[in-house]
C-alpha cells in the first residue's frame, strides 16, 4: 500500500495550508522576518577550502571526508532503537559539527531581537539572549566525520555530514538487553573540542506502546502564532511547559511502561536541539527528539520552519517512526495552531490500525490573534474525516485524557478473540486486509457479499491490522503446508491460507456460485478468469501506475510531474482501450442475455469490473462521465449499475461495511483528473 495523501483543493493538507498563509499574513511574519538583521554569514561560506564545499554537496558519499578539529564543535542526538526486518537491531544516529567561532555581528544580532521583543539597551536578559543564538552564529562544518564509541566497545563512524553540518546515518548496533534498556556513547573527538559529546540509545522492541508528541503549544508555550512570541519563547524566557502536560506524560508513561519509546516531534531547526533538550529532561519523560534537518543561519530561517509547510514534514517524519516500529500502538500528541490534526489524519489514513489514540489541544489564546476558526469544531471534522469518532479527542485541561488513554491502554490490551463466522456452505471464510480502504480487498468483498456468504474481515475487526502484519512479515502462517505470503488480500480457508487477488477469485468462483458450474460448463471458470485479469491489469494496476508511475515507496508528489503525463496518456488512450474491449465482450455472443460479460449469468468478473469501473468513476470523474456521455460504452456502464442494484450488492453498498475511497488504488488528485 502506497504511503501517499491526497492534496486537492478542500482536502484537510489544503487546509492546513490556508492556516499557515492566514497565520503568516494576518500576524506579520513576513515584516518581522524582514527587519530582523541579516547575520552577514551564509553557511558554508567560513574556514572552507574549495574542495570541502566542492565534496560537501555529496552529503554522506563524499569520498574525502574532513576529520574533526581540536576548536570544533560537536553535538550527538539522543536516539531509539529498532529492530530490522532481519531481526538485527538498528538506530538512527544523527550528528551535527560546527566551527566555535561565532559571528563577528553577535552584539548586532542580540541587539535586533532584544529590540523585537521589547527589551532596551543593557538589560540583564540580553546575556540570556547571547547565549541561546550561539547555535545561530556558528559556521557549521560540512563534510565532517564523527567516530562514536557505543557502549564503550563498539566504533560507529557516521557522517560525512552534507551542505547543512548534519549527518543522519541508520547503523547496526549490537543487542542492547530488555525492551527499554538505555547505552550510553561518547564521541571520539580531539582534546579541545566541545558540544554534546554524550549520546542515549534507548532500545524498542517490535511491540508494545509508544508516543509521538508535538513540542510547540503541545508541551512548552511558544506562541507559534504569534513572531514576536517566538522570539521571546526562545531567546529570553525560560522555557515554561504547557500547564498539566507533564502530569499528564507522566502518567501516560506509568501505564505503558517505561520502556516504551516517546518521539518528540518539532518543526524546528536543529539549533534549538540543545535548548530543547533541556527543556525535555527538566519536565518530560526521555525520548528522541526529531526537529528539521536543516541547520539555519538566521532566525527568519526559524520564524518560517515553525509556520510553512508542518503538515508535509510531520507526515514524512511520522512515517519514518513508523518503519521503525510497525507493529507498536501509537499515541499521538498535538494542538491546534500548527496543522498536528491535518498531519495526524493523514497518518492514520497511511497506516490504518497503528494508531489507537489522538489528543489534540485546543489552544484558546488563538482567538486573540483572529484564528478562532482553528478551533471549529469544522476543523477538526475535516482533519479526522472518515475516521472512527472515538479515534481522537480535543481537549483543553490535560486531566480530562487520563480516563481516554486509560480506556484505549486497557482495552487493547485484552485479547479479544474474532467471531469465527461461516460460508453458505458452512465453511468459515475469512478476509486478512488493511483497514480504511477498499483496495484490492474490495473485489474479495463484493464476492463475499453478492453470494451471501458469511464472513470475517480484519479490516472490521479491533486490531486487525496485526494480523495482516504478521502475514506480511513472514510470521503467519507458521505451517509445514503453506508457503509465506507477499502481501494481502489473504484469504484463509480451513487449513488453505492463500493470496493474490484473481488467485483468491478463481477459488471462491465455484464454491460460491459466481462461475458456472463445471458440469454445465468444463471450461467457463478458466474464461471468466481471463475477463477478471484483464480487469484487473488494466483498470486496477494501470490506474494505481498513474499516480505512483516511478516508485511505489516515494509519495505522490515526488512524482507528480510523471504522475500527469502517466494519467494523461491513460484517460486519452488505456482507459477507452480497455473499456473499449470489454464493450466487444458484452456484445459478442458468449455475452449471452442480459447485461453480463459471460453466459448470461452474473460472475465475478462481473463484480471486478464494477469495481474497476466504480473506483474509475472516483479517480477520473472528467474523463469516465465524458465516456459515458458518448455512449460508446453504454454497455460497460450498464453493467456497472446492474450491479450497483443487485439486492446484496446494493445494501452492502449503503452499510458501513463499504469502506470510502482514500489511499488505495483509486484516488483523487484535482491534477489528475484530465478530460481525455
Amino acid at each position: 500500500m502506497a504511503n501517499v495523501r491526497r492534496t486537492p483543493a478542500g482536502t484537510p493538507r489544503a487546509q492546513s495550508i490556508g492556516f499557515e498563509q492566514r497565520t503568516r499574513s494576518e500576524c506579520g511574519f513576513e515584516d518581522v522576518e524582514s527587519s530582523l538583521a541579516p547575520f552577514g554569514l551564509s553557511a558554508p561560506e567560513l574556514h572552507q577550502s574549495k574542495l570541502t564545499k566542492v565534496l560537501s554537496y555529496l552529503g554522506s558519499r563524499n569520498p574525502f571526508p574532513a576529520q574533526i578539529g581540536q576548536d570544533d564543535v560537536v553535538w550527538l542526538m539522543d536516539n531509539v532503537a529498532f529492530r530490522a526486518a532481519n531481526g538485527n537491531w538498528h538506530a538512527e544516529f544523527v550528528a551535527a559539527a560546527f566551527d566555535h567561532k561565532a559571528s563577528p555581528k553577535l552584539v548586532d544580532i542580540v541587539g535586533d531581537i532584544a529590540s523585537k521583543v521589547g527589551l532596551s539597551k543593557g538589560d540583564k536578559e540580553e546575556a540570556i539572549i547571547e547565549r541561546r543564538i550561539a547555535p545561530f552564529v556558528m559556521e557549521v562544518l560540512p563534510g565532517r566525520q564523527v567516530n562514536v564509541e557505543y557502549n564503550g566497545s563498539t566504533q560507529v563512524r557516521l557522517g560525512p555530514g552534507g551542505r547543512n553540518g548534519i549527518s543522519s546515518d541508520v547503523r547496526k548496533i549490537p543487542g542492547g538487553g530488555p525492551d527499554g534498556s538505555i547505552v550510553t556513547s561518547k564521541a571520539t573527538v580531539p582534546a579541545g573540542v566541545t558540544g554534546m559529546l554524550e549520546m542515549k540509545t534507548v532500545y524498542a522492541d517490535e511491540e508494545g506502546w509508544a508516543i509521538i508528541s508535538d513540542v510547540d503549544d503541545t508541551i512548552k508555550i511558544t506562541q507559534t502564532s504569534n513572531p514576536t512570541g517566538i522570539l521571546r519563547s526562545t531567546f529570553v524566557s525560560e522555557p515554561t511547559p504547557v500547564a498539566g502536560m507533564p502530569e499528564l506524560y507522566a502518567y501516560i508513561q506509568t501505564l505503558i511502561t517505561d520502556s516504551a519509546p516517546w518521539f518528540y516531534l518539532s518543526a524546528s531547526p536543529y539549533n534549538l536541539y540543545p535548548f530543547l533538550r533541556q527543556f525535555r529532561d527538566q519536565y518530560f519523560p526521555h525520548g528522541q527528539l526529531i526537529l528539521r534537518d536543516s541547520n539555519l543561519m538566521t532566525i527568519s530561517g526559524l520564524l518560517s520552519n515553525l509556520t510553512l509547510g508542518t503538515e508535509k514534514y510531520k507526515v514524512d517524519r511520522i512515517e519514518k517512526v513508523h518503519r521503525w516500529l510497525p507493529k507498536r500502538k501509537m499515541i499521538l500528541i498535538g494542538d491546534s495552531t500548527q496543522s498536528d490534526p491535518e498531519a495526524y489524519g493523514d497518518a492514520c489514513r497511511m497506516f490504518p490500525g497503528w494508531i489507537k489514540l489522538i489528543l489534540i489541544r485546543k489552544v484558546t489564546d488563538i482567538a486573540s490573534v483572529g484564528f478562532v476558526d482553528k478551533n471549529e469544531p469544522a476543523r477538526f471534522e475535516k482533519a479526522f474525516e472518515d475516521l472512527p469518532r472515538d479515534l481522537w479527542h480535543v481537549f483543553e485541561d490535560p486531566a480530562e485524557c487520563q480516563e481516554l488513554i486509560h480506556k484505549v491502554v486497557s482495552a487493547s490490551s485484552r485479547k479479544i478473540p474474532a467471531k469465527r463466522q461461516k460460508s453458505s456452505k458452512d465453511v468459515p471464510y475469512r478476509l486478512v486486509y488493511w483497514p480504511g480502504l477498499p483496495g484490492r480487498g474490495e473485489f474479495i468483498r463484493l464476492a463475499f457479499e453478492e453470494a451471501g456468504a458469511e464472513y470475517t474481515d480484519t479490516a472490521h475487526i479491533e486490531d486487525g491490522v496485526s494480523e495482516v502484519l504478521a502475514h506480511v512479515s513472514g510470521k503467519e502462517p507458521n505451517d509445514d503446508i503453506n508457503t509465506p505470503l507477499f502481501a494481502p488480500p489473504i484469504l484463509k480457508h480451513g487449513d488453505l491460507v492463500i493470496n493474490q487477488t484473481p488467485n483468491i477469485l478463481l477459488y471462491l468462483g465455484p464454491r460460491l456460485g459466481l462461475v458456472p458450474s463445471s458440469e454445465d460448463d468444463p471450461d467457463a471458470l478458466y474464461r471468466v478468469n481471463g475477463l477478471a485479469l484483464t480487469a484487473l491489469d488494466g483498470l486496477a494496476n494501470e490506474p494505481h501506475d498513474c499516480h505512483h508511475p516511478i516508485a511505489t515507496d516515494l509519495y505522490y508528489e515526488d512524482q507528480k510531474v510523471e504522475s500527469k503525463r502517466r494519467a494523461e496518456d491513460y484517460v486519452k488512450n488505456r482507459l477507452p482501450k480497455f473499456l473499449g474491449y470489454f464493450e466487444r465482450v458484452l456484445e459478442s455472443k458468449a455475452s449471452g442475455e442480459g447485461p453480463w460479460l459471460y453466459g448470461g449469468k452474473l460472475t465475478y468478473a462481473d463484480l471486478v469490473l464494477f469495481q474497476c469501473v466504480d473506483g474509475l468513476k472516483f479517480m477520473f470523474p472528467k474523463a469516465t462521465k465524458k465516456l459515458e456521455e458518448k455512449g460508446e460504452h453504454s454497455k460497460v456502464f450498464a453493467l456497472h449499475k446492474a450491479v450497483a442494484e443487485r439486492p446484496r450488492i446494493k445494501e452492502y453498498l449503503e452499510s458501513s461495511r463499504r469502506q470510502k475511497y482514500s489511499n488505495g488504488i483509486y484516488r483523487y488528485y484535482e491534477e489528475l483528473d484530465f478530460e481525455g
